[in-house]
């Protein structure tokens, strides 16, 4: 060690000041690394998605069949359904446990923890006793006009596919245990790379000539090693988190219960709000007019895997921050992240607004006519959206978010009854302009029960807003430099 090195660390021990400045550095560049890591993590997921849906699709319709795939597809939607039955406990036991290490109490998030895993296990026996008994008992191959799997095919498919639910919401949970230590990047990589070993190993299955229920093993097979690797992984990262329910107790389920209870209407709203507006536009316009309206809608979201990025990437930062009473990273954040949605949005956006139009039609092979006004009224939507959108992580860091969750599915179901009221009248810009219409009191809701968790005031959160990103300050922090 040099002999500058040695009066530099002497004269941090003697200055309190001066070591106090050197911890808060230190630990913003901790935090600006984490924050960039788990933006790239968080990137990967509309990356893998696309390329599941590339390779997937064709190889399945090729090998399968349409009739056969159309089966497999209505099938696979029982796990996504399922991984709602933990009411939300793996999220918001995931903010508890972030808010309690920041704030040094492990002993209390290891209780979180594992008071979640005996709830959401109990859920699970449940559940799966349930739906497996249905399988046996109901007539459900029949109810769905099924015929191109046997009826033990069927059975043994939907049986093994409630297996493979369980097992998501058994990483659900464990990727909370990344998120609290600062692991954040590393859980989302990993589940990344299991969605995409779980899509590419069905296609590559079915290639080779498998069937529904050698599928569905796999799935099975696939999501339970991942579980495992999770664990030794997290094991590793945070010894700390251990399984069991030694530690769990009903005082901690009934503190997480309301929080997680509401966090159920975020599923539900956006249920309501893309499927449930659909069904109003057939029921009044017919099948045509959902495809059109459909299809523009989602060629328009492209904008919200942005959000996405956003929201989930600051989402355990703000957490860390709230436990640690961090309020001022904890605004600057906020602001910031409320700055990159409606920025990106809007390139988004603006790049859709130019060459939307073409894209549309290549997509959809000129079979569909392209509406100029249902679609730009779409893109307007999406950037009103993203402001609430990413203000939300605020509430929703600190199981704050009951009031905001309420709120979302008051609006949703209030969107869909004007679109009823003016579809007949309007066509498929009444459904437009209702999706609009909700976005004005949301974010004024939204941002209101934000800026009231996180101490800031609307002066404070504008000049935020507008106030330019300091890249050069950021590199220096990250290179563990003095800019």
């Amino acid at each position: 060690m040099s002999e500058i090195q040695v009066a530099e660390r002497t004269s941090d021990a003697e200055n309190p000041a001066a070591r106090r400045a050197g911890d808060a550095a230190r630990s913003s560049a901790a935090s600006s690394r984490r924050l960039l890591r788990g933006i790239g993590a968080t990137a990967l997921y509309p990356i893998v998605s696309a390329v599941i849906q590339l390779v997937s699709v064709p190889v399945f319709l090729r090998f399968w069949g349409p009739s056969l795939y159309g089966e497999w597809l209505l099938l696979s939607t029982v796990p996504t359904y399922l991984s709602l039955t933990d009411m939300g406990f793996g999220s918001v036991a995931g903010n508890d446990m972030t808010m309690r290490v920041a704030a040094g109490d492990r002993t209390g998030a290891l209780r979180s923890f594992q008071s979640a895993w005996v709830m959401i296990c109990v859920i699970s026996a449940v559940v799966g006793a349930v739906v497996a008994g249905g399988v046996y008992v109901l007539p459900l191959r029949r109810w769905l006009n099924l015929a191109a799997m046997s009826p033990r095919e069927f059975d043994g498919v939907l049986l093994l596919l409630i297996v493979y639910a369980l097992g998501t919401l058994q990483t659900t949970l464990t990727s909370s245990g990344f998120r609290c230590d600062g692991n954040y990047a590393t859980g989302t990589l990993l589940l990344n790379l299991f969605r995409l070993v779980e899509a590419l190993g069905s296609a590559a299955a079915v290639a080779f000539g498998a069937r529904p229920l050698v599928v569905a093993a796999f799935l099975v097979a696939a999501r339970w090693s991942g579980q495992l690797l999770m664990c030794i992984v997290m094991r590793r990262r945070s010894p700390w988190i251990t399984w069991g329910w030694a530690h769990a107790n009903t005082a901690s389920i009934r503190d997480m219960a309301r929080p997680a209870f509401a966090f159920m209407a975020f599923p539900l709203g956006s249920a309501l709000s893309l499927q449930g507006m659909l069904l109003v536009v057939g029921i009044v316009l017919g099948p045509v007019a959902v495809a059109v309206f459909s299809t523009t809608r989602t060629l328009t979201r492209i904008g919200y895997m942005i959000l996405e990025t956003v929201r989930y990437s600051i989402w355990p930062e703000l957490s860390m921050a709230f436990g640690a009473a961090n309020w001022s990273y904890a605004r600057k954040l906020h602001g910031k992240a409320c700055q990159a949605a409606l920025l990106l949005c809007a390139a988004a956006v603006l790049f859709l607004a130019v060459f939307g139009r073409r894209i549309y039609i290549i997509w959809t092979h000129g079979s569909l006519t392209f509406d100029p006004l249902l679609f730009d009224i779409l893109l307007v939507v999406v950037v009103t959206d993203s402001l609430w959108y990413a203000s939300s992580a605020a509430s929703i860091a600190c199981n704050a978010h009951q009031r905001i969750a309420g709120a979302y599915l008051v609006a949703t179901t209030a969107s869909l009854v004007l679109a009823y009221i003016s579809v007949s009248r309007m066509g498929l810009v009444g459904p437009a302009l209702a999706l609009l219409a909700i976005d004005i009191p949301m974010t004024r809701y939204v941002l209101r029960s934000s800026l009231a968790v996180l101490r800031d005031t609307p002066y404070g959160f504008l000049r935020e807003l507008c106030t330019a990103p300091n890249f050069r300050g950021l590199a220096a922090q990250i290179m563990g430099k003095q800019s």
